[in-house]
């Protein structure tokens, strides 16, 4: 019975490095998310690329505004 202190602390120590790792992968996920959703000029769409009524519709560079922005001055 001398052992299972011993044991205890490598049990906790091992669900807390889990506990750790999980949260790293967590995060890490979750900034690859954000990073794919920006484009190269670092604007990213706040509307899911729904651009009728977007607040930031006139002054947006993504692809999605620009081509809603030309259908409007042709038509």
């Amino acid at each position: 019975m001398r052992f299972l202190p011993q044991k205890v602390e490598d049990r906790r120590e091992f669900f807390r490095a889990t506990a750790r790792y999980a949260l790293l992968v967590l995060v890490s996920a979750a900034a690859s998310l954000v990073a794919r959703t920006q484009t190269a000029e670092g604007q990213r769409c706040v509307n899911r690329g729904i651009c009728s009524g977007c607040g930031v519709f006139a002054g947006c560079g993504l692809p999605q505004a620009l081509s809603a922005k030309r259908a409007q001055e042709k038509g």
